[in-house]
């Protein structure tokens, strides 16, 4: 039994060690958000690191498991790539305009055989009459009648149009007129129009949204009469009827 100590006596230290204070380990789903979020350029990762981020997030934090940043870091490249994969998709998928190209004119599985006595995109031809309600820039089929009978409208001629996206407005309107004023000067019997007091409208005819997407580029050059006023060919004799003309 010992007595009691002293002055400059040293103090008894208990025995066994200090351990540091547990820290909790880094959150596992915000690294593998991060993991997943840098491999989004694959696609099929990004919603599982959505996913797991989002999670992750409600588990890190002050006061909470490491790995915060960790988790805002695999969202933010999950976010990255999400943003790319809709450019991308939007572009290819989303955009009616884009076309895939073959040789202009060139019929197309987009030409379906038109109904009898009709005439499409692929099957009309320079010199062909039919009868058209009103002048349009873009047809589907139009109803073919024999030139000597009273009818609307004649194609004098045709040219290719520019490869590019659809003409859905009035995109193709300078590029026709160039064309269809040197056809027309070229193959229209103008004076004896005028002399028999014809009035006709200078127009053209694209093909339709489907045809041209498939690369048919013809375009019909027209006379109209609104009246039904055409009876015979406008054309001069020997005109010109090849596709595309001249």
């Amino acid at each position: 039994m010992h007595g009691p100590q002293g002055p400059g006596t040293p103090i008894a230290q208990p025995y066994g060690f200090a351990y540091p204070p547990h820290r909790p380990k880094t959150s596992g789903l915000a690294i593998a958000a991060l993991v997943l979020g840098l491999a989004g350029c694959l696609a099929l990762p990004l919603l599982p690191a959505i996913i797991m981020g989002i999670i992750a997030l409600t588990q890190t934090g002050p006061g909470k498991r490491p790995g915060r940043g960790l988790a805002i870091g695999g969202l933010a490249a999950a976010g990255f790539w999400a943003v790319g994969w809709i450019a991308l998709l939007g572009n290819t998928m989303g955009n009616p305009d884009s076309y895939t190209a073959s040789t202009p004119g060139a019929p197309s599985a987009s030409c379906a055989t038109p109904p009898s006595g009709h005439a499409n995109a692929c099957t009309l031809k320079p010199g062909d009459c039919f009868q058209q309600s009103a002048v349009t820039g873009t047809f589907t089929s139009v109803e073919l009648t024999t030139c000597g009978n009273a009818h609307t409208t004649q194609v004098i001629g045709t040219f290719t149009a520019t490869d590019g996206p659809w003409p859905s407005g009035g995109e193709l309107k300078a590029e026709a007129l160039d064309h269809c004023q040197r056809i027309m000067a070229k193959n229209v019997d103008k004076p004896r129009l005028d002399a028999e007091g014809v009035y006709t409208d200078l127009s053209y005819l694209k093909p339709e949204r489907d045809a041209w997407k498939h690369g048919v580029r013809t375009v019909f050059c027209t006379l109209h009469s609104p009246g039904s006023e055409l009876t015979g060919s406008a054309l001069v004799p020997g005109a010109d009827l090849s596709i595309p003309t001249g």
